[in-house]
């Protein structure tokens, strides 16, 4: 008998089956069904954020009705038309031998200079609200007459007038007027009439013949409009220089061309234009002076920005939901690790709605309060009620306050990113980062596969 053989009549021991390696649900105490139940749990409280974001677009959909609405009835976006001399002309009618066909030409000035005070203000409609602005608008320009007609053509200068325009130029406190080396214009009768997106303006000179060779001729004048959100200017000008100055401190400048020079203070704003788009006359309708190169010019001017955007902050908080659910769920599993406590399903649930009801709470406050508050309150109100139910939970103060301490550190750095928007990305990186060492610290002397 060999020396392996086990005696005779003895049974031999049963072989040991081989062992299971132990998977990290059951490492951690936690079964598995249960980690699978939380990340259904996610997936069902991403669901109201869906809801969320349609609230968001709608109430956003709202402010801008109501913007067109105060528009309609207040002034709408501006664009200012300085002073163009149109000279109408005629030629021998190719149709009938004895007769003429008229036409005209624009002669822009060779300086123009235009000042703009603007007065904002804002005008509300129940919860939503809209900036709306009067300017006072000052034109000085210089016009040296060279005008190029065309062969065989007489100007017709008993006929000449100056065209000015506006967006909406309807009555304001203050009539426009208007100066022709130092005489007083009357616009024409009849009222505006349209130029592409323009309400324009004649002002007959009544000349009795064209002005002496070189000789340089002052227009001078003022105008008073009511506008809403931004306020532009059409630079038709061999040189030009727009100025703009406004009590309102977030600004932004808008247009074929920015402005050369800004300046933003506690007293508001001011930013100066300068260039030019139009050195020679061009020929444009004899009738109104208008033509395609006057519709087809881009303006330069500002828009008058809500300093903080709140539909727009609410839908970019809103986004960060997922981040805040998982952060609070981990937190809740690392009191189970740690703790050794246990944290039924539906407790995580709870916690779950109250932390997907901060955008509601947000967007809801933030109409009538503004974002800023609204993001404290907010802030506030989910904090209290997370934080005094994970007391009730865990029966632990300690761990109650840990809970807020995360929670206050999630709504302090969204606040942050909110802030930061140049900047969102790299702090929203370098965030994420701290939180994965902070869990990596945290269960550093926990011995997974034991």
């Amino acid at each position: 008998m060999s020396a392996t053989e086990p005696p005779s009549g003895v049974i031999p021991p049963m072989p040991a089956p081989p062992t299971r390696p132990r998977s990290l649900a059951a490492s951690l105490g936690i079964p598995t069904i249960k980690l699978g139940m939380l990340a259904g749990l996610l997936l069902a409280l991403l669901l109201p954020q869906y809801f969320i974001a349609d609230l968001i677009a709608e109430r956003e959909g709202r402010q801008e009705e109501v913007r067109r609405e105060i528009g309609a009835s207040w002034g709408q976006p501006q664009t200012v038309l300085g002073p163009l001399l149109v000279l109408p002309y005629r030629v021998p009618s190719s149709r009938a031998p004895s007769g003429w066909d008229r036409a005209a030409i624009a002669i822009p000035p060779a300086e123009l200079s235009t000042q703009a005070a603007v007065m904002p203000e804002r005008r509300r409609r129940g919860l939503f609200e809209t900036v709306v602005y009067t300017a006072r608008i000052d034109l000085a320009a210089r016009f040296a007459i060279e005008a190029v007609l065309p062969d065989g053509a007489e100007a017709l200068w008993g006929d000449a007038y100056l065209l000015t325009g506006s967006s909406d130029q309807r009555p304001v406190a203050a009539a426009p007027n208007l100066r022709w080396g130092g005489r007083v214009l009357t616009p024409a009768e009849g009222g505006q009439e349209r130029c592409g997106g323009l309400e324009t303006l004649r002002w007959p000179l009544r000349l009795e013949g064209p002005p002496e060779p070189g000789q340089a001729i002052a227009v001078s004048g003022e105008m008073e409009l009511r506008g809403t959100s931004s306020l532009g200017f059409l630079p038709f000008a061999a040189r030009a220089r727009f100025t703009a100055a406004g009590a309102w401190d977030s600004p932004s400048y808008i247009g074929g061309n920015l402005p050369s020079r800004t300046t933003l203070d506690d007293a508001g704003f001011r930013a100066e234009w300068s260039g030019g788009v139009a050195r020679r006359a061009f020929p444009t309708a004899a009738a109104g002076g208008c033509g395609p190169s006057i519709a087809e010019v881009p303006s330069m001017g500002v828009a008058l920005l809500e300093a903080v955007p709140t539909y727009r902050m609410v839908n970019r908080a809103a986004k960060y939901a997922l981040m805040f659910l998982v952060l609070a769920f981990l937190t809740y599993l690392l009191f189970e690790l740690v703790a050794g406590l246990r944290i039924h399903i539906v407790q995580y649930g709870l916690l779950g709605f109250s932390v997907v009801l901060f955008p509601l709470l947000l967007l809801a406050i933030a109409e009538p309060a503004g974002f800023a508050a609204a993001y404290a309150i907010s802030t506030a109100m989910v904090m209290a009620q997370a934080s005094l139910y994970t007391a009730s939970v865990t029966h632990d103060r300690r761990l109650a306050l840990i809970f807020a301490g995360v929670l206050a550190t999630l709504f302090g750095f969204l606040y942050v990113v909110l802030s930061l928007e140049s900047l969102a990305l790299l702090t929203g990186a370098v965030a994420l980062f701290a939180a994965l060492s902070v869990v990596m610290l945290v269960t550093r002397r926990i011995r997974w596969g034991a």
